[in-house]
This record gives C-alpha cells, sequence and structure tokens, in this order.
C-alpha cells in the first residue's frame, strides 16, 4: 500500500489507529506470510465509511475483523490489502428490558455482553465455542452457534436488525426493533453469515430472552462409541435438551488435558437443560432413569465442563496445530457416519477425535495434522466427504486453503447458482474490494485474487 494511502487513513482514524508494525499485522492474518499492508481500528460506523470510501476509489482489498476466532475457517490468507478491526466499536448503544432488545456496537465482546445482560436477567441466546473472547459481529458474520443452536436455534433468529456499511462507503439499516419488521427482502438474514464478502456489520439489535430459572447439565459415559449413539438419539428425541453433544473416546482424552476428567475412558455424551425448574428436573429424571449411570453437574462443575468442551480443538491442536474438517449430515444418518467415520479413522492410522454437535447432525473431525501438511490426510478426508455425501450431507475443511471440497458441493447445486452469487456480489462490491479471499464467494469470483 503507497505511504499517500498510509496517510490518509491516518488523518481519518487518527494516528494511534492505523497499524503496521509485522506483529499486529502478523496478528490479523491466516499466514505467517501473506499479511496486509495495515490494520485500522475505527471507533464509529462514519470512520468505517469513509475507509471503505478510500478502499474503493484505490483498489484496497478490506477485511472486517473482530476478535479473529472465527476468520480462518472463512477466509483465506491475503497479502497486502486492509484489514478493518471493530473491537474498539464495543458499546451497548441501547438497553430496552421491556422490548427485551439490545443494540449494540458489532465489536463487543460477547463474553462482557452476556454479563451485563444477566444483571438485568436477561441473555443473548448465541453461544458459540469461543463466547468469551467472540465478538457480536464476529458470531452474526459467521453465523457461529455453536452447541445451543439445538434448543435456541441458529443466531439469526436472534437478531433483529443490522447497520451494515456497504462497499461504496453508504451506511444502511435493515430491520429494527420490533419482532415483525420485514417489508420488503429480509434484508438481516441476508447479510448475516456473508463474512463480510457484501459489507461490514457495525451495529445490531439483538432479540433477548429471559435467564433459565434453572440449569443443569448431564454427563453420561460409554463403553462403545454405539452405545453412546443411541443414547444420544433417546435423549434428543425424548428430552428437547439445549445442547447435545457427543465426544468419541479420543475427545474424551482430551477433555481431560483440557482440565475436565469425566467417568470411564470412553465414548462421552454431554447435555444442556435451561428453563423452568420443574421442566429441567423432569427432563433430568427421564435421562437418570433411563441411563443410570448419568452424572449431573451443576454450577461450577457444569462451567467447567463445558470450558473444556471449548478448549477441546485448541488443546488437541496444539502447537504444532491440526486439520479440522466440520461436516453436516441428516440426522437419521448419524448413527451411521459417526461408527464408519471412526472405522475409518482408524483404518488410516491417523490420530483423530470426533465431536458432535450430536442434535443439529453436525460432526467436528481432528486430524492430527498441521495445517500446512494437508496432503498426507488428503485421501483420508477425500474417503469421509464421499461418505457424507452418499449420506446426503456434506464435509468441508476449515482451516486450509484447498477450496476442492467446497468448491464440490456449490458446483453440485448448478452452474446458476455460481453465477447468482456472481451478481450478487458484482452488485454489492463493484470494485471487488470486500473480503476478496472469503471462501464462501473467492473461488466463484476471481480465485486469482482469492489466494495469494
Amino acid at each position: 500500500m503507497r505511504q499517500e494511502n498510509i496517510n490518509k487513513l491516518e488523518k481519518i482514524l487518527g494516528a494511534g489507529n492505523c497499524q503496521i508494525d509485522p506483529d499486529i499485522r502478523r496478528q490479523h492474518s491466516c499466514s505467517k506470510t501473506a499479511l496486509p499492508d495495515a490494520v485500522v481500528y475505527p471507533e464509529s460506523s462514519q470512520q468505517v465509511a469513509e475507509v471503505l470510501r478510500l478502499a474503493g476509489e484505490e483498489g484496497i482489498p478490506v477485511v472486517p475483523w473482530g476478535a479473529g476466532t472465527m476468520a480462518c475457517r472463512g477466509l483465506l490468507p491475503l497479502a497486502g490489502g486492509l484489514v478493518i478491526n471493530l473491537t474498539r466499536m464495543n458499546k451497548i448503544i441501547e438497553y430496552d428490558y421491556e422490548n427485551m432488545t439490545a443494540y449494540v456496537e458489532a465489536g463487543i465482546p460477547l463474553g462482557e455482553l452476556q454479563k451485563t445482560l444477566r444483571t438485568h436477567n436477561l441473555y443473548w441466546p448465541v453461544e458459540p465455542v469461543e463466547p468469551d473472547t467472540c465478538t457480536v459481529g464476529g458470531c452474526i458474520a459467521a453465523g457461529a452457534s455453536g452447541p445451543s443452536k439445538l434448543g435456541y436455534g441458529d443466531v439469526k433468529f436472534h437478531i433483529l436488525g443490522l447497520e451494515v456499511v456497504l462497499p461504496t462507503g453508504e451506511i444502511i439499516h435493515t430491520g429494527g426493533k420490533t419482532v415483525k419488521n420485514v417489508q420488503d427482502y429480509d434484508n438481516t438474514r441476508f447479510l448475516a453469515g456473508s463474512w463480510g464478502a457484501l459489507g461490514i456489520i457495525t451495529k445490531a439489535m439483538l432479540k433477548l430472552r429471559p435467564v433459565p430459572e434453572k440449569e443443569t447439565t448431564v454427563f453420561l459415559p460409554f463403553k462403545q462409541l454405539k452405545e453412546a449413539i443411541a443414547a444420544a438419539r433417546i435423549i434428543r428425541n425424548d428430552t428437547l435438551p439445549v445442547a447435545l453433544e457427543l465426544l468419541d473416546g479420543a475427545a474424551m482424552a482430551v477433555l481431560a488435558r483440557a482440565g475436565w476428567k469425566a467417568d470411564g475412558k470412553g465414548p462421552g455424551v454431554l447435555v444442556a437443560y435451561n428453563g423452568f425448574r420443574e421442566q429441567v428436573d423432569t427432563q433430568v429424571d427421564y435421562v437418570k432413569k433411563q441411563f443410570p449411570a448419568a452424572t449431573i453437574l451443576e454450577g461450577e462443575a457444569a462451567a467447567a465442563a463445558w470450558q473444556a468442551r471449548r478448549q477441546l480443538f485448541p488443546v488437541f491442536a496444539g502447537a504444532s496445530g491440526a486439520i479440522l474438517a466440520s461436516v453436516a449430515i441428516p440426522f437419521t444418518a448419524m448413527e451411521e457416519f459417526l461408527t464408519r467415520a471412526r472405522d475409518e479413522l482408524k483404518q488410516s492410522r491417523k490420530g483423530a477425535a470426533l465431536a458432535a454437535h450430536f442434535g443439529n447432525g453436525h460432526v467436528h473431525i481432528f486430524l492430527d495434522e498441521a495445517p500446512g501438511a494437508y496432503a498426507g490426510v488428503q485421501e483420508t478426508v477425500n474417503r469421509l466427504a464421499t461418505l457424507a455425501g452418499d449420506l446426503g450431507g456434506l464435509l468441508v475443511v476449515d482451516n486450509i486453503d484447498d477450496l476442492t471440497l467446497t468448491r464440490r458441493w456449490v458446483e453440485a447445486r448448478g452452474r446458476a447458482v455460481m453465477e447468482l452469487l456472481s451478481r450478487l456480489k458484482a452488485a454489492f462490491d463493484p470494485q471487488r474490494i470486500m473480503a476478496p479471499n472469503s471462501k464462501v464467494l473467492a473461488y466463484v469470483i476471481d480465485n486469482s485474487r482469492a489466494v495469494s
């Protein structure tokens, strides 16, 4: 980036809010070598708009950034360009107890927001894997919902409106405070989950819920994976939990390293129930009756179990890193996929662990191979992808640069889908500056610019 443009950014934001230090740039990259030219820290939507207008005039690629906890799952490495870090836009603009809404800036940490809301007996029912550090805007842009998606639904269900700065520098508002607020296309939910490829979310109107009267976690240990799967199926169908996690024996061993040691050495099922006391007690009693070995966890004990679950992948990956594959599968095919996937991983002799948001049909596969050494496990991943496809699902690898598997399932939807995505991108972002390295759109639009 030319020094002239750095000077213009400093004039817009102030000298301390435009950083070119290599360490800061490295912290805002999905690669050790492909770094942005600069990182800027706007403090208002107007500053974001001015930065985008400058980027559009100069053809500078732009990537929005929150806490960065999900970035490398949705973005490819990008050499050069500009990262817009929104963490200094972290205010609660309006808190409305009666309407059970909060209007917040996108850079507010989710953990900080939840702590404030709970003092008023309300909370935002979105609990991604990194709830203490991730930002609200990052959750919305990445569609990160976490284990509680089973009981509460996708993050898109819990937003009423957005403020978005378009690549042209225009500021638009979608939705509002009322629950029914759609007179045209549902732009709020269309823009959510777009990974910053269509604009930058700067504010969000959130739909809140009362804090449950009682929250209880149940843990069930098993000796065999098939036993755990059968139990999880019964629990999901008969008791409607808020969250239902199934972990194979390898994943349970990682939980112990993460600081939570459970009974038994085999697979386990972790279940969360929230609601009125009588409701939760009835659900838990049912589980205890069906599975006498179940352990009831509350308070600090439950918090420790879920904190270890959140640390599962970082602990598994360690300092050398690991490959993370995500599989979406029809619930009715979960048993077949999990058992056959476990057999495939055993035959491949690759270190691996399975952790499933069981009720949602979402499986995480952790492979003990650094992302840069993907070639070493590619054949195994391809076989697992074929298995998922045969069962009506799909597999993608979250933290590598190879888009082959993503391309496969997008192309299977038809050439018209790819052309439509390209036209939408061009309509929102005629200069093609916004998140050109987004995995959602990169190969569809201009692969030569997406991969540096």
